[in-house]
């Protein structure tokens, strides 16, 4: 790839292009159809006997991108348990196949307070505060505040589309209403995967917790084989940030440590702008907000820096291109960066503390898969060593 970042930019957007018009004839859905068929199978199955016996209360709405948070008239209890099962999404540019679906855009907010986003879009979510219940469905980011505050840095609008919802609140737990309802019928999977999801959730690891901004994922989980202890990531066509708190002070001899085995990667084109920004990485942030973030590409030469194309983040985020080469991808390579050094040619005169160290998967632009394990992270300084996985 071109040396040239402007030409190289040209070139990005081209191919992106023809593989729109190459998507024409046969559009990627973003998720299952939102339409009367939506709608009509939905309320054909809250309508069964078994199924209604289960449900306390139960709303089919249809959002629009440009709309805020929406009141569902339902008063919730702390520790009710609801279903949120959602279809179609909003495309940002359709000739660029560029858009998101339900699964990652859904956001509930309890006691006009507590935001939560649906990990799916067959969710099951209980209630940590009661009050009543709103929604809205958003793309990731935007926020002024953890209580679901809009950013007005960042009108929201440029996209269409719908977003189709259906949420339940069960009288006695989602998982026998699921079950009820999976003999009763379905809806392109839907009830299928909300089953699977109750039966089966998937916890973030130990000590770690998903960025509120972002919100909640399926996409991190801890894995324990003959190797010893990893985390495994697997992203497509959503996005995450694992976080987990630490305050180590940043000396000249702090060096971020870890292995990381990349088995495949979200984007095959330079991820340096917004429309192909998908990428796997580990990053470490700062006590003045900062963060920089050592990813795999595969396009962009290994030691190529860069500011985050993306709204609001281009304010916080560096990337720092580590790996790139395709021979490397499938193998375990251990890594260790000196963060004030790296920090100060990347960003510049450097802080004094670290707060967090991050892993990150984004996926949600071209909708790729991404794989990657990593472990062993830590931070060290001389004899002293944090071990974090």
């Amino acid at each position: 790839m071109t040396g040239n970042p402007a030409l190289r930019n040209v070139m990005t957007l081209g191919r992106l292009a023809l593989r729109g018009i190459g998507r024409l004839a046969s559009p990627r859905p973003l998720g299952p159809d939102a339409g009367p068929a939506f709608e009509q199978a939905l309320s054909g199955l809250l309508a069964e006997p078994a199924v209604s016996a289960h449900i306390r209360v139960a709303r089919l709405v249809s959002l629009a991108p440009e709309e805020g948070w929406r009141s569902l008239d339902i008063d919730l209890a702390t520790g009710e348990e609801m279903t949120v099962l959602a279809a179609g999404g909003y495309w940002a540019s359709k000739p660029l196949d560029l858009g998101f679906g339900a699964r990652i855009g859904l956001w509930l907010r309890m006691g006009g307070k507590t935001v939560v986003k649906t990990q799916t879009n067959s969710s099951t979510v209980t209630a940590s505060q009661g009050g009543s219940l709103e929604i809205v469905a958003k793309p990731p980011g935007e926020w002024a505040d953890e209580e679901g505050a809009f950013d007005p840095a960042y009108p929201r609008g440029g996209v269409e589309g719908i977003v189709a919802a259906c949420i339940i609140v069960w009288k006695q737990g989602a998982l026998a209403g699921l079950e009820a309802m999976s003999r009763a019928g379905d809806y392109e999977g839907l009830v299928a995967r909300a089953r699977e999801e109750v039966l089966n959730p998937v916890f973030p690891p130990q000590g770690w917790r998903y960025l509120w901004r972002l919100g909640e994922g399926r996409i991190f989980r801890d894995a324990n084989n003959g190797g010893g202890h990893s985390i495994c990531c697997h992203t497509a066509g959503d996005v995450g940030i694992l976080q987990y708190p630490v305050d180590v002070p940043l000396t000249e001899n702090t060096r971020l440590r870890w292995r990381w085995k990349v088995d495949r990667l979200p984007c095959d084109l330079p991820e340096d702008i917004q429309p192909t920004h998908d990428y796997l990485s580990i990053a470490v942030e700062f006590d003045n907000g900062q963060d920089l973030t050592y990813m795999w590409s595969s396009s962009l030469a290994e030691g190529t820096i860069f500011r985050c194309p993306l709204p609001y983040w281009d304010k916080v985020e560096t990337h720092w291109v580590l790996r790139s080469n395709p021979a490397d991808l499938g193998k375990w390579l251990a890594e260790e960066q000196p963060v004030r050094a790296d920090y100060a040619r990347a960003v510049g005169a450097p802080p004094a503390r670290i707060v967090k160290v991050w892993l990150i998967a984004v996926s949600v632009f071209q909708r790729r898969e991404g794989i990657c394990e990593y472990a062993d992270i830590e931070l060290v300084d001389g004899d002293r060593v944090l071990k974090i996985a």
